[in-house]
């Protein structure tokens, strides 16, 4: 029979096993940890990641991976969320993370799925774990088999390093892929008065702070207590974000 259909023929409605699962988020429980440098293992520290001191967080749920091309884009369709001004192409990257995003468009992603961006000591903590570890994965100095860095290949798909490279919760690319927007305003010395239970930041700031090191970046701006500020009007190839949640 001509007209029999090719039982070897790949299925094209099969779903891609390899494709990572960029709507999944983890559940990081109450308690306390360690936020800042932690000078016994990691001697590049910088003068707004001191002192070392614990923080209490409420139980939250934080996104596994990055926020993905394919994902804004269900926002962009809906008519929220405003195209990214480059590296933009959700049919032939979908699961390279958004980038070009400033913070309100991130602000704004996370609100319409019913999420926030995470607060600067959620990120840590879902970055590092309670052990003070220097990496999300341990305190191997980062390497382009542990994360998208200077050195690698652009932004690459999300979790493109897992799970060598993920978190001790099992989040991917906490480290390098891109940077993260986080929810709070910018203060050098925030950690001298910070709260000891779920902090949120100052009330304003010069800028609002980025996390987690991207491509192009080298290994000492991976490493988990790294804070930079940006203006939250920026848009860089470098630069996108997940979102997070109370429980």
């Amino acid at each position: 029979d001509t007209n029999a259909p090719d039982t070897n023929a790949p299925d094209t409605n099969a779903p891609d096993t390899n494709a990572p699962d960029t709507n999944v988020m983890l559940l990081i429980p109450s308690g306390s940890f360690w936020m800042g440098c932690n000078e016994t293992v990691d001697r590049q520290g910088y003068d707004n990641e001191i002192p070392y001191h614990q923080v209490s967080l409420s139980a939250y749920y934080i996104d596994k991976t990055e926020v993905t091309q394919n994902e804004y884009k269900k926002c962009v369709d809906a008519g929220v969320c405003d195209t990214p001004g480059c590296d933009w192409n959700p049919a032939m990257t979908p699961n390279r993370p958004v980038v070009c995003v400033n913070w309100a468009q991130a602000d704004e992603y996370c609100t319409w799925v019913g999420k926030r961006l995470p607060t600067e000591a959620e990120w840590e903590k879902a970055a590092r774990g309670t052990d003070g570890r220097k990496y999300p994965w341990g305190n191997e100095t980062a390497s382009c088999e542990l994360a998208v860095m200077d050195g690698c290949p652009g932004s690459m798909d999300v979790c493109s390093k897992s799970p060598a490279g993920d978190s001790p919760y099992g989040l991917c690319d906490m480290a390098g892929n891109v940077w993260e927007w986080v929810s709070d305003w910018y203060d050098s010395g925030y950690y001298t008065n910070s709260p000891a239970s779920n902090p949120i930041g100052p009330a304003s700031g010069p800028g609002r702070v980025v996390r987690g090191g991207g491509f192009g970046f080298v290994y000492d701006n991976l490493r988990a207590s790294r804070r930079i500020v940006y203006d939250p009007a920026d848009v860089d190839d470098y630069l996108g974000f997940r979102c997070a949640r109370s429980q």
